[in-house]
Parts: C-alpha cells; sequence; structure tokens
C-alpha cells in the first residue's frame, strides 16, 4: 500500500526506488566515468606533453625555414639572418599582395606612400609586422591568416628597404 498526499489538488506520492532506467544510466556513467579517468590517468596522457611537443615542433618548422632562406643571401652585420633573402622574398610577396594599393614601388595609391620617413602606425620593425599582421582600420586588411611569421618578416624587410 502507498501513501498518497494531496496538496492543493496534485497528488504526491513517495516513491522508494527510482526509475529502472535511470538506475541503470547512472551505472552505465559511473562504469564510462572511471574507465576514461582509469585511461587518461594511466596511459602517460599530459596535456603539457602534448603541448611541450606542438611547441617542438614549431620551433623547429621556423629554424627550417629560417635555414632555406639563410642560404640564399648575404649577412647583415649582427642581424642573425640574412637581409637580402628577406628581401627579395618581401618584394615578390609585395607584389603579389600590397602593389594593388601601395603600387608597385611602394609609393602608394589608395593606400599610403611607404617610402616616407614616418608612417602613421610608426616605423619600427614591430609596428609594420603588426600592421600586417593585424591590419589597420580605415583599409588595412589582416593578413595574419595567410602569412607565416617570415613572410611577414620579409615584408618587413622589404618595406624598410624602400626609398
Amino acid at each position: 500500500m502507498s501513501e498518497q498526499h494531496d496538496y492543493d489538488g496534485i497528488t504526491y506520492r513517495e516513491e522508494k526506488h527510482s526509475p529502472t532506467i535511470f538506475r541503470i544510466l547512472f551505472a552505465v556513467l559511473v562504469i564510462w566515468g572511471i574507465a576514461f579517468m582509469g585511461h587518461y590517468l594511466f596511459s602517460g596522457w599530459s596535456s603539457q606533453t602534448e603541448a611541450d611537443t606542438a611547441r617542438n615542433a614549431l620551433v623547429e618548422k621556423k629554424q627550417a625555414a629560417h635555414k632555406a632562406v639563410e642560404g640564399t643571401g648575404d649577412v647583415q652585420q649582427g642581424s642573425g639572418h640574412k637581409v637580402e633573402a628577406y628581401v627579395a622574398a618581401g618584394k615578390q610577396l609585395f607584389g603579389n599582395l600590397c602593389a594593388a594599393c601601395h603600387g608597385e614601388n611602394g609609393k602608394g595609391t589608395v593606400g599610403p606612400d611607404l617610402t616616407a620617413s614616418k608612417f602613421r602606425f610608426g616605423k619600427t620593425r614591430q609596428d609594420i609586422a603588426k600592421s600586417i599582421s593585424e591590419g589597420r582600420p580605415n583599409g588595412m586588411p589582416a593578413f595574419n591568416s595567410q602569412l607565416n611569421s617570415e613572410q611577414v618578416e620579409s615584408l618587413v624587410e622589404y618595406i624598410l628597404s624602400l626609398k
């Protein structure tokens, strides 16, 4: 016999057990959780290890690209990389990506003159790299999704070589 209570027209019946399907689902969830934790705790998995591996792969890729560029140009004293090779690569990228707005020789058409002594957002390497990567308001698009850091660096070298 089950006791029933009536509260404001709502019948309440106290159950002794939860529905069977809920007990089955809970048991499956507990078993899955234990298996999941056991797998990752005892398999040697580590998110830090994965992050270190990915970081090392990226560093090796950059070093390989840097060495490939270094093999083709002359060394500038104290710079640690071959500027001439970067300028040549930057000139080609400039012709493909930048010349439409800045003109073939960088004197400016729609975009500003890149041969000027001062730039609106600064003329340091970091400022120019930021302008290329992140873009600027009123027309300069961001190229961070299209260019890697080596390509941005080569564009910076080429822009700084413009007179």
